[in-house]
């Protein structure tokens, strides 16, 4: 039996439009392209298929019909910089950013749906939703 895990150091790759803060209220907020790699400590994604199932009284069994695959959720543990933290909210705030899948090297594009982060220690947490066309 071969065991098949990463052995690469778990990073995650961002990239995407983001929006700085300006100080001026007179200047309009600038779009920037961020590119952005964090160490993680744990990356893991959850994938589900929508089944629809109908149980037909009298019948035997029921029918069930798969009508594809959700979007996969990808819940990041990581640890950042201020700096690095600053970064990822400009993405956050930004437009539609892209991942580098950690697990198989494809571009995914994707949506926040939550930032979690602790200044005392750097702990940052995010959970990204895939973007499917």
């Amino acid at each position: 039996m071969t065991d098949d895990r990463l052995v690469r150091p778990l990073s995650l790759t961002l990239k995407g439009p983001g929006k700085a803060e300006e100080t001026s209220l007179l200047k309009p907020k600038k779009e920037r392209i961020v590119d952005l790699t964090l160490p993680c400590i744990e990356i893991t994604i959850q994938i589900e298929r929508r089944i629809q199932r109908t149980v037909i009284r009298g019948g035997e069994g029921d029918d069930l019909l798969d009508e594809g695959s959700e979007s996969a959720v990808y819940n990041v543990t990581s640890s950042a910089s201020v700096s690095e933290y600053q970064s990822m909210m400009e993405l956050f705030r930004g437009g539609q950013p892209h991942i580098l899948d950690p697990f198989d090297g494809r571009d995914v594009k994707v949506a926040f749906k939550s930032i979690e982060y602790s200044a005392s220690n750097g702990a940052l947490k995010m959970v990204l939703i895939e973007d499917v066309d």
